[in-house]
């Protein structure tokens, strides 16, 4: 048996990808998430509503006080949006299913080359 064939054995099987989900369960997962951030989105917009009443009604002292969850609330939201935006124009969304395929191709190689290198030392 020379090392090419022993290569050949312990190389990890390829482990295949589920198929894609149906078109009518991919619809209904879009209109889903498009439903949760269209009200998530309505609720933000509501408290930063109630923040701004609040604060020109009460006077300047209301205002100083609200200013500061306001601003913390814009600037997370401005955060995440950042974050998704990057992630969306880098394909970060395109193909979520094959990194855990390759995760698993990879352990496996490295299970493989361990065993290898124990059955090597132990010579």
């Amino acid at each position: 048996m020379t090392a090419g064939d022993h290569n050949v054995r312990n190389r990890p099987q390829a482990v295949t990808p589920r198929e894609t989900p149906p078109p009518a369960r991919r619809r209904f997962l879009w209109l889903f998430a498009t439903a949760m951030v269209l009200v998530a989105g309505t609720a933000f917009v509501m408290k930063l509503i109630d923040f701004i009443v609040t604060a020109t009604n009460e006077g300047p002292d209301a205002l100083a006080s609200f200013l500061i969850p306001v601003l913390n609330y814009l600037l997370v939201a401005a955060g995440f949006l950042c974050l998704f935006l990057w992630a969306w124009l880098t394909g970060q969304m395109r193909d979520v299913e094959s990194p855990k395929y390759r995760m698993l191709e990879m352990q496996k190689s490295f299970d493989d080359q361990s065993a290898n290198a124990g059955a090597e030392g132990s010579r």
